[in-house]
């Protein structure tokens, strides 16, 4: 039996060139979203202003939408490490969080997303795991006193592009078990270019994800390293109806991992399970054109994968 999966639009990305105006993303943008019946959740980044955050809340209410807030730029670009060595650094990054998770709080967030922090040395990874542990679990404290919020960590690659701590799938899952335990309100963000990219395959790396898995991105991206282009860039998608380009991702390829999701059963302590195409818009682009595409492309990989959506 197959569960229904919840269409997710990444606003941070597919509206990048506005982000950096929160009135006008919240203001004019968002609702034009809540307009479009596919989708039950959203991705934003933190929103700061009082009436932004109730003009968010207020649509997140309306269209019982499952809101993810992701933390993870702002951490990253003020230079914090939640798993730094040092514990006055470390220190000083949990405290940013539990700003943010207030912010957040106030736009009615579902999930947070928070980063690992930066890869070290082989012989200090050990060290830096025990260290990022103590902050989820400050920081899952923290986020139990507000209803409903989860906290999500998503891996990326370790080697490639983001070069980040928590990186390879199998030893993620191994570190992450055990947070689980002392911190339930954690689950995975599983990430589809990140997976290509450390060149496993992606059913295996979302099936070791699965059981904790609250969330997941497709993302397409070019896996070849002799191509310019390599890397985790939120690359678009081919065209309709093949869906081809220099990346990995086709519409057959997304339809296995929308079906691999469905088929697990929902992590306990979530509603539903959210899926979300990540492309990144730049400076020039049309915009909702380029939303346009990504929803067409989720639509026909869930038509393709035989699951039911809102038309």
């Amino acid at each position: 039996s197959m569960k229904q999966l919840a269409p997710s639009l990444h606003m941070l990305e597919i509206f990048m060139p506005a982000v950096t105006d929160e009135n006008f993303f919240v203001q004019k943008i968002l609702p034009d979203v809540a307009k479009i019946p596919f989708y039950t959740g959203i991705e934003l980044p933190v929103i700061f202003k009082k009436e932004n955050q109730k003009l968010v809340r207020r649509i997140v209410e309306d269209r019982d939408y499952q809101l993810t807030i992701w933390a993870s730029p702002n951490i990253n670009e003020k230079g914090d490490n939640l798993s730094a060595l040092d514990p006055e650094e470390r220190r000083r990054a949990v405290a940013y969080v539990k700003e943010l998770l207030a912010e957040a709080a106030e736009s009615g967030a579902y999930h947070v997303g928070l980063p690992s922090g930066p890869d070290v040395s082989p012989e200090k990874r050990e060290d830096a795991k025990k260290a990022l542990f103590e902050s989820f679990c400050e920081i899952s404290q923290e986020a139990s006193k507000y209803q409903n919020m989860h906290l999500t960590l998503e891996p990326l690659d370790r080697y490639v592009h983001k070069k980040q701590l928590m990186g390879p799938i199998h030893e993620v899952i191994d570190w992450f078990e055990g947070l689980k335990k002392e911190c339930p309100n954690f689950y995975i963000h599983w990430d589809s270019a990140h997976e290509a990219l450390a060149e496993i395959d992606l059913e295996e790396s979302m099936k070791r994800a699965l059981p904790y898995m609250a969330q997941f991105h497709i993302c397409n991206c070019v896996t070849d390293p002799s191509n310019p282009c390599y890397g985790d860039w939120h690359m678009e998608l081919g065209n309709a109806p093949e869906y081809k380009n220099w990346g990995y991702l086709d519409l057959q390829g997304a339809a296995k991992m929308l079906r691999t999701a469905a088929e697990a059963e929902t992590p306990a302590g979530i509603r539903d399970v959210h899926v979300g195409v990540e492309v990144r818009t730049h400076m020039g682009d049309d915009l909702w054109k380029r939303e346009g595409e990504i929803r067409s492309f989720l639509q026909a990989a869930f038509d393709e994968a035989g699951l039911i959506y809102n038309k």
